[in-house]
């Protein structure tokens, strides 16, 4: 008997490219990625005047949400070579 060639296991890359990427991150996400405290990228999100998805009621607590591009943009600014 020969091995078969499993369809789904050499789908697996496939499917990753698929999916759409990520339009937005949450506030945690975002310090996950810069290996930073959320009060960082608060700070940087108001540095550069960025726009925040809230959706929360106005002086209240609630889910944060910063676009891709915008997280983009702030992380091409702090990268610096090392030279």
């Amino acid at each position: 008997m020969e091995p078969q060639d499993n369809p789904s296991s050499s789908e697996g890359g496939e499917r990753n490219s698929r999916t759409p990427a990520k339009q937005y991150f949450t506030i945690q996400e975002i310090a996950d990625r810069w290996c930073c405290a959320r009060s960082t990228v608060y700070a940087r999100l108001r540095a550069v005047g960025a726009e925040v998805l809230d959706f929360a009621p106005r002086g209240k607590k609630g889910k944060k949400l910063v676009r891709a591009a915008t997280g983009a943009r702030i992380e091409e600014k702090q990268t610096r070579r090392l030279y």
